[in-house]
């Protein structure tokens, strides 16, 4: 099987698309107008803390302040501070529940007679309860305070109105490692299945974690990678971090200390390791870029990388053109003739599965299982390429047998193993519903291609031509009853409507003007206005 990454560069527009085998798996669509913040890391100043939500407002230069919440904001200098105060206090609340506890027995022990028998004093006389030592969670108050400089990293892109999401917790990836500077240890990717190599590569990176503060992630990338080369990349990610620190100590907030790569850069970064044999870019200056960079950070990518210049556009010749266009729509369909429902909205993405024409050959949980089991893959699928994140809940076909829905759950848990965001899938409900999260960073493909309908406010549904019809009806009849101090009441309005609708007002049949104009004693006069959109329309009084 053959794995390709695509890039299509336009002069202000980057989209790639990674292909395994022969279906496009993932697709990223990033433009300069709206270039992804996630993984840039500012210097931000908090303006507003909400202790009612455990979270702060955090201004860091893009426009709209970003939120923190308190969880991800406990590394921080003031939260540390806190954390060692709070440690003392329950340290010394323990110490004097101790002595409390002893002393209580101690009287009691004393105040036995000598000829009683007490092998549990307690049972006499019971002590003072002991106090909770443990020190209480932070607090957002805790954390930071109005006006505090932070270093934060954008965690996940300003959606709909939202800020971005930010979290103190900083991570730098490089080449073969990705450096954690308030989380010390080792951590190796999942995706690297050999236990051997895993250990291999944890043997050599320990002991760079414990030369400094922090520790290390090992990346997929590192792979085969040699002691000398994990080695000049930890040394690289500290540098880094030390020159982070020094300029944030310079104050000056808010503005960024470092940018993740652009869009081509960041593709090769992170998409090009999964086994991607061949990497084709469309447009020179951005093949030199992608060349140039591949010597000097990842040398064995350089000879995968390939100039397409074909006359044949790259993503027609790939069919990835109709996949995107297909992953627009809201259904999809199932080999076996079935079909899939993916409804994306602010609150959650609700996913149906549907038998649709699929009649199956045997016995009814047989075809349902088997729809089921198809409708696990594709949605696996879909969810990776529409990059749908959040709350997701699938409503899967119901079925009888216990083994059958435990079946379909592994199905789906081992479709999910290629994604490379953070998932968790719960347990099938009694109602049959799979409810998951998948981490969001950027926005969906349809947030980046489309916006709301203009027709509908983004609802997905329009109001119907009669019940526009019956508003119109209604708003003439109160524009003709209401007073008119000084002035004698209107005899006539026109009526601008849309086709349709001005058609069901001068339906003969349903007599809708003219019991209006029964009521009022006033002529109405309706026009069709093709430009008006059917829930618009238009009154226009006469005397």
């Amino acid at each position: 099987m053959t794995n390709r990454l695509l890039i299509d560069q336009a002069e202000h527009e980057t989209r790639v698309a990674l292909i395994e085998g022969d279906r496009v798996v993932d697709v990223v669509i990033e433009r300069q107008a709206h270039r992804s913040a996630v993984g840039n890391i500012y210097l931000g100043k908090v303006s507003r803390v909400l202790p009612g939500m455990q979270a702060a407002f955090v201004g860091v230069g893009l426009g709209r302040n970003a939120f923190l919440h308190a969880d991800d904001a406990r590394v921080l200098p003031r939260a540390r501070a806190a954390a060692e105060r709070l440690s003392r206090e329950a340290a010394e609340a323990a110490a004097a529940s101790a002595a409390a506890a002893a002393a209580a027995a101690a009287a009691v022990t004393a105040a036995l007679e000598p000829d009683e028998d007490a092998e549990e004093p307690e049972a006499v006389v019971a002590a003072p309860p002991v106090p909770n030592a443990r020190a209480r969670r932070l607090t957002i108050g805790d954390c930071v305070a109005d006006g505090d400089q932070i270093m934060v990293q954008v965690t996940k892109d300003a959606v709909k109105g939202k800020g971005a999401r930010l979290t103190a917790n900083i991570s730098l990836p490089g080449r073969h490692l990705v450096f954690t500077p308030f989380q010390g240890g080792v951590g190796v990717s999942r995706r690297i299945e050999s236990e051997a190599e895993r250990q291999r590569l944890h043997d050599i990176v320990q002991p760079l974690a414990e030369a400094g503060e922090g520790g290390f992630i090992v990346r997929t990338a590192a792979e085969g990678a040699t002691p000398e080369e994990l080695q000049a990349d930890a040394q690289y990610l500290r540098t880094l971090w030390a020159d982070l620190e020094a300029s944030a100590a310079r104050g000056g907030a808010p503005r960024p200390l470092h940018l993740d790569l652009d869009p081509l850069l960041r593709a090769l970064r992170d998409q090009a390791q999964e086994g991607v044999a061949e990497i084709l870019v469309d447009e020179p200056v951005a093949y030199e870029r992608a060349l140039v960079f591949a010597r000097r950070f990842m040398p064995h990518l350089e000879d995968r990388i390939r100039l397409w210049d074909r006359p044949e556009a790259l993503f027609e010749v790939f069919d990835v053109e109709e996949v995107i266009a297909e992953a627009l729509q809201p259904r999809v369909r199932l080999p076996s003739g079935g079909f899939v429902v993916i409804d994306q909205t602010e609150a959650l993405t609700a996913i149906d599965v549907n038998t649709g024409r699929f009649v199956g050959e045997a016995d009814q949980e047989a075809t349902v299982l088997h729809t089921n089991l198809e409708a696990a893959e594709v949605i696996a699928h879909q969810l990776r390429l529409r990059n749908l994140g959040g709350l997701i809940v699938i409503d899967f076909i119901d079925m009888e047998r216990a083994e059958n829905r435990q079946k379909l759950y592994d199905a789906f848990r081992a479709a999910m193993v290629g994604d490379r965001a953070a998932t968790t899938v719960l347990p099938m409900s009694e109602l049959g519903l799979v409810q998951m999260t998948r981490k969001r960073g950027r926005e969906s493909l349809a947030q980046v291609l489309t916006e709301d309908c203009q027709a509908c406010g983004g609802t997905g549904r329009v109001k119907s031509a009669e019940t526009v019809a019956y508003e119109v009806m209604r708003a003439a009849r109160r524009l003709l009853l209401r007073p008119r101090p000084g002035k004698v009441a209107a005899r006539a309005l026109t009526v601008m409507a849309a086709p349709e609708v001005a058609a069901l007002l001068t339906e003969p049949r349903l007599g809708m003007v003219e019991a209006v104009a029964e009521l009022t004693d006033a002529v109405l006069e309706v026009r069709a206005d093709p430009a008006l959109a059917r829930d618009a329309f238009d009154l226009v009084e006469r005397d």
